[in-house]
């Protein structure tokens, strides 16, 4: 196994929840560090700070209440005015003015303004759900 491969092992042993390595990822793991003199320094050097942030930032104790708790608040907590289909409501809106003042002052057949409107509102709302569904998205795993 190369060391680059046993340090991340490493690493990701002290991560938590994770579900344990198998046997024989941990023989290699040993096995390397055994002969490699650089790994083993690595190891050392992470059970050092494993164990010195664990002395200094211990998790904080929280009672048995506190996610019915912290449930019941949110749900008393302001919803906010705008709703998530706000968004889609000012494109239409916006599509529709726009649309009707392009069949007013171009000099085209209102059918085709019409179909045409059509066509660029529907690829452009699929564009904004699709922009939405990536900020929720990173929202989310920032959270």
């Amino acid at each position: 196994m190369e060391c680059t491969r046993v340090r991340e092992e490493i690493l990701e042993s002290f991560e938590s929840p994770r579900p344990p390595s198998p046997a024989v990822v941990r023989e290699a793991i040993d096995a390397h560090v055994a002969g490699c003199p650089d790994c083993a320094r690595f190891l050392e050097v992470q059970h050092r700070l494993d164990r010195g942030l664990s002395r200094y930032l211990a998790a904080p104790e929280l009672t048995a209440q506190f996610r019915t708790q912290l449930r019941e608040q949110m749900q008393r907590a302001p919803r906010p005015i705008w709703s998530d289909w706000l968004p889609a409501a000012v494109h239409f809106a916006s599509c529709g003015v726009a649309t009707a003042a392009c069949v007013a002052l171009l000099p085209f057949s209102p059918s085709v303004v019409v179909a045409a409107a059509a066509g660029v509102t529907l690829v452009s709302h699929f564009l904004l759900t699709a922009a939405q569904g990536i900020f929720d998205a990173a929202g989310d795993s920032l959270s």
